[in-house]
């Protein structure tokens, strides 16, 4: 099997990495077929010119393309005997009706590892599962000395106001309204837990214990909780730095409105995720606040490595396997915040060993976290399905 289909999504990060997983799976001999869900009936078409019957994979980035269907109404994907992989930037609880759907030769790409175990445990037999982390990318401009960039740190993303917790209790019954309160509190002072692991954990505390699948739509009834828990870490670590002195140019929106010390917060206009490559190679450090991956990566990591940046980033299982403070990257933890600014401010003083870290990161991610290796490690997996 030699031929890939690749959905390029209509997020503007996912349509970036499916373009460099094709180039990706170009250098090792795919044909690739490059498709979006524009014109169905245009896409039809270009695929039953591109594939054969059991020779062809399929790539999807948050199901996108997943569902298509022949003019009859059935899966093409079943049609073509397929093997497809969609891959899941997010908690899968954001994607029941994906995981459910009847596509027969169906394997998820996880970017955090509890993710797939969520998978393998909530449903078995539904499907297969990986783990396979984000990966980053570098920018093809020339390269600006590290001692000659104009930004000392650089953050990418918006501030979404997410804190008013009886918007999201709405049309809950009282009891579930307090194990909601009670697992959003205790994933606020236990940052290392997964929503699931806090949700069991005050079930456990009242005695109760769900059967696997009331679990699993608990979880998902609970998974506004995940949004509040990353605008508030995000707002945690901009506000600790502000409030110290530290200056950090911010590219997205609603920082204006963050209670901080705002002279601190050098802010821009939120920008196409393109044009956030060329400023990470501007800067010398690039700050990372994890989505709620707790043994995962995100795709900031190794874009900051791949650009001779340094990464100061928090942590995950998967990261402190990986990672070493000081070595490839800065780590900091949110259980520890008020430590944040003074390293900062002493490695600011240390700018040659700012560079080292930098280099060091740059090795690391150089052949081994880029997206075209990323194609090259899937590849090794629909090879063996074929």
């Amino acid at each position: 099997m030699k031929k890939i289909i690749i959905f390029e999504s209509a997020t503007d990060s996912l349509r970036s990495f499916a373009r460099l997983m094709a180039e990706g799976f170009r250098e090792i001999g795919f044909s690739v077929l490059l498709a979006d869900m524009d014109d169905q009936a245009a896409v039809r078409e270009k695929i039953y010119a591109f594939a054969g019957h059991g020779d062809t994979a399929a790539l999807f980035f948050n199901h996108a393309g997943l569902n298509l269907l022949t003019e009859d109404g059935a899966s093409i994907w079943n049609e073509l005997d397929a093997d497809c992989y969609d891959y899941i930037v997010d908690h899968p609880m954001y994607y029941h009706a994906a995981i459910i759907f009847p596509i027969r030769r169906l394997a998820f790409l996880c970017v955090d590892e509890y993710h797939q175990k969520f998978i393998e445990r909530f449903y078995p037999g539904k499907a297969r599962s990986f783990f396979l982390p984000l990966a980053g990318i570098r920018w093809g401009g020339e390269e600006i000395p590290f001692e000659e960039r104009s930004m000392d740190i650089l953050f990418t993303g918006a501030y979404l106001i997410d804190n008013k917790v009886e918007y999201h209790l709405q049309g809950l019954g009282e009891g579930l309204k307090q194990i909601w309160l009670e697992c959003y509190e205790l994933l606020c002072t236990q940052n290392y837990l997964t929503l699931e692991q806090g949700l069991e954990r005050c079930l456990k505390k009242r005695g109760l214990v769900l059967p696997e699948e009331d679990l699993r739509d608990t979880v998902r009834l609970f998974q506004d909780m995940d949004g509040m828990l990353r605008s508030r870490a995000r707002a945690m670590v901009i506000r600790t730095l502000a409030n110290a002195g530290v200056k950090v140019h911010i590219y997205g929106e609603g920082w204006q409105f963050l209670d901080c010390k705002q002279e601190n917060l050098i802010l821009h206009e939120r920008i196409p995720f393109d044009e956030t490559i060329p400023l990470t190679a501007d800067a010398k450090m690039v700050l990372n606040v994890m989505p709620w991956f707790k043994s995962g990566v995100h795709d900031r990591v190794y874009s900051a490595m791949l650009n001779g940046c340094v990464c100061l980033t928090d942590g995950s299982e998967f990261v402190a396997r990986t990672l070493s403070d000081g070595s490839e990257a800065l780590l900091y933890s949110l259980d520890h915040l008020e430590e944040l600014p003074h390293k900062v401010m002493q490695y600011q003083k240390k700018p040659g060993e700012l560079k080292n870290i930098a280099r060091r990161g740059y090795e690391y991610a150089k052949d081994s976290q880029t997206w075209q290796n990323r194609a090259k490690q899937l590849a090794t997996d629909i090879m063996a399905q074929s």
